[in-house]
């Protein structure tokens, strides 16, 4: 649903019957400043009910500023989704802020920051949400590539490359996990490659064997 969200926006007469006011959708902006897994319900209710439109950009700036955890972050992509489905704005405005806070990486980012940055980029890769994948592999690509030439003496930000490579490593590089390449081993199975992303990665995402070698 997300690959093909484009044709399938919503028309401006639906927007109508939405609640547009200025009191409700700021309040949902400031809640999505703290959003947690345990409030998705009611995240996912005042999103369905509000009128967004004049309202992406700061909904987009609160989701990629939220101090979030890694438990809250299959809240945070269930809304964005939502937001793709029905904002045709929502995912070049993503892509333009995450490209701002990684372009701007500096050595002095917290780790959990940068963990939460790469994990939001690469899973709204995955998931089709951000729908330039040129761009978006480019941006993914040159941030990595940045973090193992600046970081390779200190290492201070390998947990954020760690944790990277578990949540998204399968799908972009081809990287299966201890425990599924186990599992695959026992019950001599033949998992398929995403396709999609296969040609897409093979253009655009080429890590080189340093990096690699540091994952």
């Amino acid at each position: 649903m997300n690959l093909d969200a484009k044709a399938h926006h919503p028309p401006d007469s639906f927007f109508r019957s939405l609640d547009s006011s200025v009191k409700k959708n700021s309040v949902f902006v400031k809640k999505l400043s703290s959003l947690t897994e345990q409030n998705r319900d009611k995240l996912v209710g005042d999103l369905n009910s509000l009128n967004l439109t004049k309202y992406i950009e700061e909904v987009v700036n609160a989701i990629c500023s939220a101090k979030l955890k890694m438990q809250d972050m299959n809240c945070a992509i269930h809304l964005c989704s939502l937001l793709h489905r029905r904002y045709s704005d929502f995912s070049q405005l993503l892509l333009k802020t995450l490209q701002h806070a990684l372009n701007n990486l500096h050595k002095d980012d917290k780790v959990s920051r940068v963990r939460i940055e790469l994990r939001l980029l690469g899973q709204m890769l995955v998931l089709g949400i951000i729908t330039d994948q040129k761009e978006g592999f480019t941006l993914l690509h040159n941030t990595l590539c940045k973090i193992v030439e600046n970081d390779k003496d200190k290492l201070d930000f390998l947990p954020a490359m760690v944790s990277f490579v578990k949540h998204c490593g399968e799908d972009i590089l081809g990287v299966q996990s201890t425990k599924n390449r186990q599992l695959i081993e026992q019950h001599s199975i033949t998992v398929p490659a995403m396709k999609i992303l296969s040609k897409i990665s093979s253009r655009y995402f080429l890590i080189s064997s340093e990096s690699t070698a540091l994952l």
